[in-house]
């Protein structure tokens, strides 16, 4: 296998993947892959800047709680009839 195949199975294999710890791994072991291509100007920058530490912590909560059923969910029609009444719609 060549090197470009090899990156495009790794990339497919990254897409695919939902196990947050691995991809957390995959991210510490690439911390410190230049991204630059040559000649090319840009980053790949880290979502680790876009979110606080407690909202990444909140989305993992709820997320958490929809898996196991504990979540408190309203179907559209009634979360709708709610936003209408509270803002006059």
């Amino acid at each position: 296998m060549d090197k470009e195949a090899l990156k495009i199975e790794l990339i497919q294999k990254i897409i695919a993947c939902n196990d947050f710890a691995l991809l957390k791994q995959v991210e510490e072991l690439l911390q410190g892959v230049n991204a630059h291509e040559p000649g090319e100007d840009y980053k790949v920058e880290s979502l680790q800047n876009l979110l606080s530490k407690e909202q990444l912590e909140e989305l993992d909560r709820r997320l958490e709680a929809h898996k196991n059923g504990t979540s408190k969910a309203l179907p559209w029609e009634e979360a709708r009839g709610e936003i209408e009444k509270k803002y006059g719609f």
